[in-house]
């Protein structure tokens, strides 16, 4: 069937005649013909479109966080929140994934005596409003009011409907999903609201590399470039800095490299299940890095599955040399000194690594935080994750 519309609409403008049942018919079979085909088009030119704009805005925020750390007097690489230092260091109750810029977040309502979302954790009323986190002055070219100091529910409320869109990914449409069996690969009280985005729970759809390690309880230790200084990040321009949200714990998945196993399962999807990406492709996220430049990356390893079907999403590399355990540097030290110490035996489970990527930064030493793990699950996921 040919789709001859120029002949028919011609025949009909300049005789004013209307179409004929037979002519109807085959416009009607000719859009059919067309659709399966336009449409599926469009949304493939929309999911490009919304994935170059996430790795356009990751980009920016790379770029101004180096501008951030040109300004800080320790040449902070991510920048840090005014209340990092200020809370428990016994009973840490974030370590600043979301907090260094975005809007206020309406997740874990239940953070202060707040019975709403004014009481998130990452809300205005608990300290994290827009005007405190560090970033937004930078990206933005003006500070935010801080609704906090006055109680302004009014104020708090708005904070939550910022369109800060230099935080947000046009794809973030929420939480991965889980498993069947009620295992989930994110934070409970986010995958309870599997319609909200992590731009709406958090503040942000992005989240900085917070690696942190720790003995127990004992004091966690940032190997990455968390509270290092610009200048101490080896090899930036593989070493992340940012993240998709929903991406953040694909690393981590089960299963763990053989005999990593002690420092926790990590997040388990389920046997064959994986972590969506917001555009399109399991185990596929935006990142942004040390140099300021983005990329799309799959954290999955081809060929490594068990017989139950996890596979390793990340591996462990050779080092020239591996510092020493102890005494591990303090945040503010800007002279602190590489130095050779340990082996690859010692450090090889905390050596996290693929193609073109590194959440670690050895062979720099670890930093100092102060704050104290509670001693359940991975250091870095705060009591967001509780393994099962």
């Amino acid at each position: 069937m040919r789709c001859n519309f120029a002949s028919r609409f011609g025949r009909w403008s300049h005789g004013r005649r209307a179409f004929t049942p037979t002519e109807l018919v085959a416009v009607v079979a000719c859009v059919g013909l067309m659709t399966p085909i336009v449409f599926p088009s469009l949304d493939a030119a929309v999911g490009r479109s919304r994935q170059a704009l996430c790795l356009e805005r990751l980009r920016a925020i790379a770029q101004a966080s180096l501008i951030y750390s040109e300004r800080d007097i320790f040449n902070a690489a991510i920048p840090v929140h005014r209340l990092q230092f200020q809370q428990d260091p016994a009973d840490p109750t974030f370590i600043g994934a979301y907090e260094w810029g975005g809007k206020s977040g309406i997740g874990r309502p239940d953070f202060i005596s707040e019975a709403s979302f004014l009481g998130s954790k990452y809300g205005t009323l608990a300290g994290f409003g827009p005007a405190t986190r560090p970033l937004n002055e930078i990206m933005y070219g003006h500070r935010f009011p801080d609704y906090a100091k006055s109680q302004d529910r009014v104020g708090a409320t708005s904070d939550t409907r910022l369109n800060l869109d230099k935080f947000r990914c046009p794809a973030d449409d929420g939480p991965p999903l889980g498993h069947k069996d009620g295992r989930s690969p994110h934070c409970r009280d986010w995958t309870r609201n599997r319609g909200r985005s992590s731009f709406d729970h958090f503040g942000n759809s992005y989240a900085a590399n917070l690696f942190m390690i720790s003995s127990g309880a004992g004091e966690m230790k940032s190997n990455s470039p968390y509270l290092r200084p610009q200048s101490r990040v080896p090899h930036p321009a593989r070493t992340i800095y940012y993240e998709e949200n929903i991406g953040r714990w694909a690393w981590a998945c089960r299963r763990e490299i053989q005999g990593c196993e002690f420092i926790g399962w990590g997040v388990d999807p389920g046997p064959t299940g994986a972590v969506r990406g917001w555009h399109g492709k399991d185990w596929t996220f935006n990142r942004s890095f040390g140099d300021a430049h983005a990329e799309r990356q799959t954290v999955y390893i081809e060929g490594t599955e068990d017989n139950e079907g996890y596979a390793n999403h990340y591996r462990n590399e050779q080092l020239a040399f591996y510092p020493q355990s102890t005494p591990c540097c303090e945040s503010t030290d800007l002279d602190c000194k590489f130095s050779s110490g340990g082996d690859f035996e010692q450090y090889r489970c905390i050596i996290v690594r693929g193609d073109g990527w590194q959440k670690d930064t050895m062979p720099a030493p670890f930093i100092c935080t102060g704050l104290y793990a509670h001693g359940q699950g991975r250091t870095s996921y705060e009591d967001c994750v509780v393994s099962e």
